[in-house]
């Protein structure tokens, strides 16, 4: 029975792996026993496939807010006759800010595409780069919000 504890998600195993194996070894080896694994399988691969949908989901959310700030933000700058050098730096700020976010939408739908459900994740390199590209994003628009003030 021990080769059941393997059929747990690997996260699951790092964790509960160990104690489930002794107390498998303290138990007798009955249909019960195996039919309360198999179900406990199930139970911990459903909990960990909806863990990486919410948090797919959670950055979806993230990126649709942020698009949706920068649009009002970039709606509210002053038509360029009107600017001057600070006004052009943070103008330049706010596209590179701009373009870290399309890229970083970009790299991330093609993660999803690519990867299926493993690229909502983290262990895919397109999903790094576009929580990279974000934290640039981020890094430009408070350059941008601090120059316009």
């Amino acid at each position: 029975m021990k080769w059941l504890i393997y059929l747990y998600p690997k996260t699951w195993r790092k964790r509960y792996g160990d104690e489930l194996n002794d107390i498998l070894k303290q138990t007798d080896t009955s249909f019960k026993t195996i039919i309360d694994l198999l179900i406990g399988i199930i139970d911990a691969w459903h909990l960990e496939l909806n863990e990486r949908d919410i948090y797919g989901y959670r950055i979806g959310q993230i990126l649709v807010a942020a698009t949706a700030i920068n649009l009002f933000i970039v709606l509210k700058l002053k038509p360029l006759g009107e600017v001057i050098e600070m006004e052009i730096v943070a103008t330049i700020a706010v596209l590179i800010a701009m373009s870290s976010l399309f890229l970083a939408i970009v790299a991330f739908v093609v993660s999803i595409f690519k990867f299926g459900r493993e690229g909502l994740t983290l262990k895919p390199k397109l999903s790094k780069t576009a929580v990279g590209l974000m934290g640039s994003y981020a890094v430009f628009m408070g350059t941008f919000l601090i120059l316009i003030n």
